[in-house]
């Protein structure tokens, strides 16, 4: 004998035994469903797991067969937060009724949720974008091993008190034999983002008198498919595919920037990343050009050859005094060493008399070798 139903206990309270389960009309308008019972075609990839009619693994009870699809359990305007979820239809002994059970699947977590939106649009709710993301969910949105929904399959035992039923907000349920939802599911993967629309499923039922129950068709219902991305991401030019709102913000995420280096103002295209100790900086990447202020991160001049370079503190442009130069390796300015016309000849403190003929600097056609025979090195 079968337990009863929420589905069950609410059409107690409605005669005609057809009604809705937080059916926000305004919210279902924005994706083109009225209530209707329209189906108009395929599913696409909604089901992850289990399938149409018995011949797949059956549910939480042994004549009780249904599916898992991404499913969003909050529905908003631009997007949803989206969940996998076993749709199973569920039956009671001598009762020629069939009706909905939603429950987790084996192998959910949280994890495999996540909140996806239209372009322009991004977090909880989906609200409008007033500023970049500065994540991205970078978890591939399929199927595959290591993918956002992978590892779930059919919950195959559990009691009541394990199932999170109705949780789905926005379902239209029809109390008629077959019963119906329509949820808000995903047809499409894609690599960061998924394609939902409006999703049928109805159940069936045969066998008298113990009753055995299963989906018996999924079709699209009538209404909008939209492309919706993860976090982090919007739709391309071709509105076909989900791409980083900032690549760099995707690749930096990770990192921990050093004081006076502002992740928001990192730019590859014009900056160069260096590892300095737990954290990380950045500097212009044009030889010669450097920050013009603190917290002005553009690149300007800095400088006339060794005479100025950028402070490796934060990375702002330093002109050396007279008599300093510039050195690239500390990124501080340190006194020049003075060397006579001597000493440029033959090395520093020595004459043509100390040092043999085929060791002067003079003779030296290579710039590094001639710098460190005059140092001395």
């Amino acid at each position: 004998m079968k337990r009863l139903s929420v589905a069950f206990l609410l059409g107690l309270f409605c005669s005609t035994h057809a009604f809705a389960i937080n059916l926000n009309q305004a919210m279902w308008g924005a994706w083109g469903y009225d209530g209707g019972k329209t189906a108009t075609g395929s599913y696409g990839d909604f089901i992850i797991a289990g399938g149409i009619g018995k011949g797949g693994t059956h549910g939480t009870w042994g004549d009780e067969w249904g599916l898992v699809g991404i499913v969003a359990n909050t529905i908003v305007e631009h997007g949803g937060y989206f969940c996998p979820y076993q749709i199973q239809c569920a039956n009671k002994r001598k009762k020629k009724k069939s009706w909905t059970m939603y429950y987790w699947p084996s192998g959910f977590s949280y994890d495999k949720c996540a909140w996806m939106c239209e372009s322009g649009y991004s977090g909880p709710n989906c609200l409008s974008q007033t500023s970049t993301p500065m994540t991205c969910d970078e978890t591939v949105f399929n199927t595959s091993s290591g993918g956002k929904f992978s590892g779930v399959s059919m919950k195959t035992w559990g009691e009541d008190a394990d199932q999170k039923e109705f949780e789905v907000t926005g379902f239209n349920q029809w109390g008629t034999d077959p019963e119906c939802d329509v949820v808000l599911g995903v047809i499409k993967f894609l690599q960061h983002g998924v394609i939902a629309a409006p999703v049928q499923v109805c159940c069936g039922r045969d066998n008298w008198k113990s009753i055995d129950s299963f989906v018996s068709s999924v079709n699209l219902a009538v209404g909008q498919q939209k492309l919706l991305c993860a976090t982090g991401y919007q739709a391309n030019a071709a509105g076909t595919d989900c791409e980083p709102i900032s690549v760099d913000i995707c690749a930096t995420q990770n990192m921990t920037f050093c004081q006076n280096f502002s992740r928001e103002k990192y730019d590859s295209s014009k900056h160069t990343l260096e590892e300095s100790g737990s954290c990380v900086k950045y500097f212009c990447s044009e030889p010669g050009t450097a920050f013009p202020a603190v917290g002005d991160t553009s690149c300007e001049v800095c400088g006339d050859g060794v005479k100025g370079g950028a402070n490796r503190n934060n990375g702002v442009c330093m002109i050396c005094d007279t008599g300093q130069y510039y050195n690239e390796d500390t990124g501080t300015c340190q006194t020049a060493s003075a060397y006579s016309k001597t000493d440029m000849q033959y090395g520093d403190g020595q004459t043509k008399n100390s040092v043999d003929i085929k060791k002067q600097c003079w003779l030296a056609v290579d710039p590094e070798e001639y710098n460190s025979c005059v140092k001395g090195q």
